[in-house]
């Protein structure tokens, strides 16, 4: 684990700025189970860092994001949550080195649920602070959207029969890969199962937007173990 207060006053900034859980924050790789998901994760992160990714123009990679997939319990807004530090601590410590500046938001965690409310209270209230927020978590801004964006607990959203929910997500996940904003996303829906969910085109289209893992931990739904 790492100390977040022994951070740079920057560092410790963007990591709280994120809206990422609690209890994730300070975890590291090296503090979950070994796997050949965590590795596979960890190969995205460096690919990342590396510059392939995000605005990677020209790149195949570019705008590549990952999908957490599993049943409750196993891990899987752990895995994204230490991803997202990973980064926001890689990134912003090799910029300040640099001595170049730090994206002004590097990374952000909401779940869709949590996402949907906020775009309806923008519409209902016309409010141009939630306005910009959600169109930095689109990549819909000039400048300053959110690099790195974790979406967590898709499928838990409540489902209409005109597919608004469903809708949304296929813009949002659109609208950032074609800006070469890399997406987690979290879900116990299987990627099998998106083209019945979310439409056939997205079904296909989330084998050019992420890297699919299935996250299955040997211990089984781990919140049941921790009371």
């Amino acid at each position: 684990m790492y100390d977040i207060n022994k951070e740079r006053p920057s560092i410790k900034r963007h990591l709280l700025m994120a809206g990422l859980p609690t209890k994730t924050i300070g975890l590291e790789f090296s503090d979950l189970d070994d796997s050949p998901e965590k590795d596979k994760v960890m190969a995205w992160v460096s690919l990342v860092r590396s510059g392939e990714v995000v605005r990677a123009v020209g790149k195949p990679s570019c705008g590549l994001g990952l999908l957490l997939a599993g049943k409750p319990g196993h891990g899987k807004t752990t895995m994204a949550s230490v991803a997202l530090q990973e980064l926001i601590r890689g990134i912003a410590s090799a910029a300040l080195e640099a001595q170049e500046p730090v994206p002004a938001r590097l990374g952000a965690f909401m779940d869709y649920p949590k996402l949907l409310r906020l775009q309806k209270t923008q519409w209902s209230e016309e409010d141009e602070n939630l306005q910009e927020e959600v169109d930095a978590i689109y990549g819909d801004l000039p400048k300053d959207n959110v690099q790195i964006f974790i979406l967590d607990d898709l499928g838990k959203e409540y489902r209409t029969a005109s597919g608004w929910a469903e809708n949304q997500f296929d813009a949002l996940l659109r609208s950032r890969f074609n800006s070469g904003l890399p997406t987690i996303v979290t879900t116990n829906t299987p990627l099998q199962k998106w083209g019945t969910v979310y439409g056939e085109p997205m079904g296909s289209f989330a084998y050019e937007a992420f890297v699919p893992l299935v996250i299955d931990s040997e211990k089984g739904d781990r919140r049941k173990d921790e009371k």
